[in-house]
C-alpha cells in the first residue's frame, strides 16, 4: 500500500504532549510556582515592615526618631557586605544537582523483562516458564515497593505495614514472613528489601530454560545492575545535606530579611541632602524577598523529592506503570503483526515528513503522519 502523502497539520492539544509544553505565561501559573509558595511569607513580612515604619515615624518623638535613623544606617551599610547570593547559590546547585540524580537512579524492569522473553522455552514447558517470568519481574516491583517505602512518607503511609503491601498482590503472606516486618529505621542492616532479588536470582539460576539461555548472564548482570541503582537511592537517604549547611543558608536568609526590616525604612528628611525619593511601598524590598526566599522554597522543596509536595516523585504512577509493562512484556500472549511489505518498498528515497518548500508531486518523495489522532498521554503507557 503506497502511503497517503500528507498536506494539513492536525491541531494538536498540549495535553498530547510529554514535557513542558504550555503557553501561557510562566508567571501567570499557580501550581508548584513561587506564587503559591510565598504568598503568605510574603503578606506578613510586608505587614511587618509597614508596622515598623508606621512606628518610626507617628509613634516615636524625635529624639528616638534620631536613634533610630541611626540604626537604620548603620544597618543598611553592615547588611549589604553579607555574601548571600554566593551561600545561596552553591546550595540550590547542590540540591537541584541532588534531585536529578535520584531520579535518574531509579531503576526501570524493563530491560530484564526483555531479556526473560528472549529466552527459548522447550515445547510443553510454556505455561510454567510464564509463571518463573512473572514471578521473577513481581519480585524485581516487590524490591521497588519495599526500597522506596523506606524514603517515600507518600509509600510509607499508604503500605505502613508488610500486610498492606500483601493486598497489593506483589507479595504473598509466606513471602512476607520470610522477609520480615520491615519497620526498621536503621540506616544500615535494618531491611530486607534485597531478598525478592535474591530470590530472582535464584530462580533464574534454577530454570533450565533461563539458565542454559545465552541471555542468561545478562540478566543475572541486568539483576545485579537493578540492585545496585536502588541501593543508589537509599544512599541518598543514608547520607543527606550535612545538616550544618543547611542551617547556615537559612541563618544567612533569615538574619539578611530580619535586618532589612530596619535597613530598607526611608528615613524622615531632616535637612538639604537629606532628599530621598519616598516610596509608600517596599517594591525592591519584595522583589528581593522573592528572588531570595523563592530561591530557598525551590532548595526546600526539592531537598527530599520522596515527599508530598507538587514537585514530588510520582513514585505511585511509576509502581503501577512498571508492573502493567513488566507483565506485559514476559506474557508471550500475544503474537507480533503479521510480516508484510511497508509503506515504504521500492521507494529509493522515503521521508517521514517532507520539507516546507518540498514539491508533493515527486512520486519519489514520501510523507507520513505519525499521530493524526491520540487520546490524552498516559504515564503509565
Amino acid at each position: 500500500m503506497k502511503p497517503i502523502i500528507v498536506k494539513s497539520r492536525q491541531k494538536v492539544s498540549e495535553d498530547q504532549i510529554l514535557g513542558e509544553t504550555r503557553t501561557d505565561p510562566i508567571l501567570s501559573r499557580w501550581r508548584s510556582s513561587i506564587w503559591k509558595l510565598l504568598w503568605k511569607d510574603l503578606l506578613m513580612y510586608t505587614i511587618v515592615y509597614l508596622v515598623i515604619g508606621l512606628v518610626y515615624r507617628f509613634a516615636l518623638p524625635e529624639e528616638y526618631q534620631i536613634h533610630m535613623e541611626s540604626l537604620i544606617k548603620y544597618c543598611h551599610t553592615q547588611n549589604a557586605g553579607l555574601p548571600l547570593t554566593f551561600l545561596l547559590g552553591f546550595y540550590v546547585s547542590l540540591v537541584v544537582s541532588r534531585w536529578w540524580n535520584q531520579y535518574c537512579s531509579l531503576p526501570w524492569p524493563d530491560t530484564i523483562a526483555t531479556c526473560l522473553r528472549a529466552v527459548k522455552v522447550k515445547e510443553g514447558e510454556e505455561e510454567e516458564a510464564r509463571i518463573t517470568r512473572r514471578t521473577i519481574m513481581r519480585y524485581c516491583v516487590l524490591a521497588y515497593l519495599l526500597c522506596l517505602r523506606r524514603l517515600s512518607l507518600k509509600l510509607r503511609k499508604k503500605f505502613p505495614t508488610m500486610k498492606n503491601v500483601i493486598t497489593t498482590g506483589l507479595l504473598t503472606e509466606a513471602e512476607a514472613k520470610r522477609i520480615g516486618e520491615e519497620d526498621s529505621v536503621r540506616q544500615h542492616g535494618g531491611s530486607n528489601w534485597w531478598i525478592p532479588l535474591l530470590w530472582s536470582t535464584e530462580i533464574a539460576e534454577n530454570d533450565t530454560n533461563i539458565s542454559s539461555a545465552p541471555v542468561y548472564g545478562y540478566i543475572q548482570m541486568q539483576l545485579a545492575g537493578y540492585r545496585q541503582k536502588l541501593t543508589d537511592v537509599l544512599n541518598y537517604g543514608h547520607v543527606p545535606i550535612p545538616l550544618v549547611y543547611s542551617q547556615v543558608v537559612h541563618l544567612a536568609v533569615y538574619f539578611y530579611f530580619g535586618v532589612s526590616l530596619i535597613s530598607e525604612q526611608w528615613i524622615i528628611w531632616r535637612k538639604e541632602g537629606d532628599e530621598i525619593l519616598y516610596l509608600y511601598y517596599p517594591l525592591f524590598m519584595t522583589m528581593k524577598f522573592l528572588f531570595y526566599f523563592g530561591w530557598l522554597r525551590v532548595a526546600e522543596t526539592l531537598y527530599n523529592p520522596f515527599g508530598e509536595d507538587d514537585d514530588d516523585f510520582a513514585l505511585e504512577e511509576l509502581i503501577d506503570r512498571h508492573v502493567k509493562v513488566a507483565m506485559r512484556i514476559v506474557d508471550k500472549i500475544e503474537d507480533p503483526p503479521l510480516l508484510q511489505k511497508d509503506a515504504f518498498w521500492d521507494i529509493p528515497n522515503p521521508k517521514l515528513m517532507a520539507d516546507k518548500d518540498d514539491d508533493h508531486n515527486d512520486d519519489d518523495d514520501v510523507t507520513i503522519e505519525l499521530i493524526t489522532s491520540q487520546e490524552k498521554r498516559d504515564p503509565m503507557k
